[in-house]
């Protein structure tokens, strides 16, 4: 999966409460009923055939809405939901080109933020309401989630898509055997985390495993150290096209600070060429090659897939991204991303506005959906999930992230989703460059300040 994270309609996300579902579809699986039990629709209402892009996540939650899909049409009879799924590597230039062309996709999977509103802003979106009903943008279902997971899809008072995805912040996830036999705790601080670094690499240990082929990898490392070192100010200056705010000290000390750990080996060899998706730094985290690793919480359920017994034994630690000394930022300020959507494209028909409307509504605000997610390792935005940690297997994970959440005195919503492709594109590929030491702190800012 792709980060949205990542990840500009939330410049500040404080979050009071973020629980939601989960993210795709893939191929044919057998699910029980339908997420609502929603009855056959009546002879006088619209019906149509849709189709909804997907970016799959390669998990059950994939199968889950094929078979979904299924499920409506048969208690819909004349309608058809198609599920696609665009390739990973081409999937948002494929959906925008879709989007603007003349035959779209009624329903797309997307990260809202600054992307989104790119989309509003050249009229290839719609606001989503009530299938049928005339309050486009103020849909009934916004009550069945928790009012903050709806921040990221919100332009001037009218909400553009569904919550679809687990509520996705980032956090350090280790190998506590391995932290423990070389007499580490978790690091609280980055002055500890440089020391056991050091320690790690002694013992021909890599500290902390990498995959940035995707860049988007590495941006959470200049995210925390940012927020740690100056405050949640600083980005919010970035985001409001503040001129010369790269430059800030803040973003130039986290950028060293980057350099700091891959010039003291923190980080194993190729990283830079590593594609976090196909599981490899899972397993070095896994096997105790490498002690640690910064992800979103979907790691969760991609370790648990990989690795269900080591996961579900508690042997897999996490952990917040630890304090800069002397540091404007909160230490329980949290990064990353308030969930996944669905977002509805405007230039569809009707009835397939009505239908695409009546589907996204009768699955993502189910109960069934929020039993599903939670059974993926996935912490759902759908109100009243919390009590459905108790009986899961990976509550020494939901429980936590839950209550972190809620606990954030502030919450960023990822750079990349945040600024939207314009900026997110050259700031992604010269981090990258960073990361590899071809470009020093001040260059990558002075190349940035340019988009201001």
């Amino acid at each position: 999966m792709t980060r949205a994270r990542r990840r500009s309609a939330r410049p500040t996300n404080r979050a009071a409460a973020l629980l939601a579902a989960g993210l795709t579809a893939t191929a044919t699986a057998t699910v029980a009923a339908p997420a609502t039990g929603a009855s056959a629709q009546s002879s006088s209402a619209p019906t149509a055939s849709i189709s909804m892009w997907m970016e799959a996540s390669g998990t059950p939650v994939d199968n889950y809405w094929v078979a979904q899909a299924k499920a409506f049409d048969k208690a819909n009879p004349g309608d058809n939901i198609s599920v696609e799924f665009p390739a990973a590597s081409a999937f948002n230039p494929k959906v925008a080109a879709a989007l603007a062309g003349n035959n779209p996709p009624a329903l797309t999977f997307g990260w809202g933020g600054g992307r989104e509103l790119q989309y509003i802003s050249s009229g290839v979106i719609a606001p989503m309401g009530d299938a049928g009903q005339s309050d486009a943008g103020n849909p009934s279902w916004k009550k069945d989630f928790v009012p903050s997971s709806l921040g990221a899809v919100t332009f001037k008072n009218k909400i553009y898509g569904i919550p679809v995805g687990g509520t996705q912040p980032v956090f350090f996830f280790y190998n506590k055997k391995t932290m423990a036999r070389y007499h580490l705790g978790f690091p609280s601080t980055t002055t500890q985390l440089i020391s056991d670094v050091k320690t790690l690499a002694k013992h021909d240990v890599t500290a902390i495993a990498l995959g940035n082929l995707g860049a988007w990898e590495g941006l959470m490392y200049l995210e925390y150290f940012t927020d740690r070192i100056g405050g949640p100010q600083v980005f919010l200056n970035i985001q409001s096209g503040q001129k010369g705010a790269w430059s800030n000290p803040a973003i130039i000390q986290a950028l060293t600070d980057i350099q700091t750990l891959v010039k003291d080996n923190a980080f194993e060899q190729g990283y830079n060429q590593i594609d976090w998706p196909t599981g490899f730094t899972d397993a070095l985290v896994h096997s105790g090659t490498a002690a640690m690793q910064l992800m979103g919480d979907w790691d969760i359920g991609n370790m648990q897939g990989y690795f269900p017994g080591w996961v579900a034994s508690g042997a897999m630690g996490i952990g917040f991204f630890p304090k800069v000394p002397g540091g404007k930022g909160n230490p329980a300020d949290l990064e990353g991303n308030t969930t996944d959507y669905l977002e509805l494209a405007s230039h569809i028909s009707p009835a397939e506005t009505y239908v695409a409307e009546k589907f996204a509504a009768w699955l993502c605000s189910s109960p069934a959906y929020a039993r599903f997610e939670v059974s993926e390792g996935l912490v759902p935005v759908i109100a009243g999930s919390a009590k459905l940690f108790a009986s899961s297997p990976l509550k020494q994970y939901l429980v936590p992230i839950y209550k972190a959440v809620q606990n954030a005195p502030y919450f960023q919503y990822s750079w990349d989703q945040a600024l939207g492709p314009t900026k997110a594109t050259p700031m992604t590929s010269n981090l990258q460059k960073v990361f590899g030491l071809t470009e020093t702190p001040r260059q990558f800012a002075q190349i940035m300040n340019k988009y201001q």
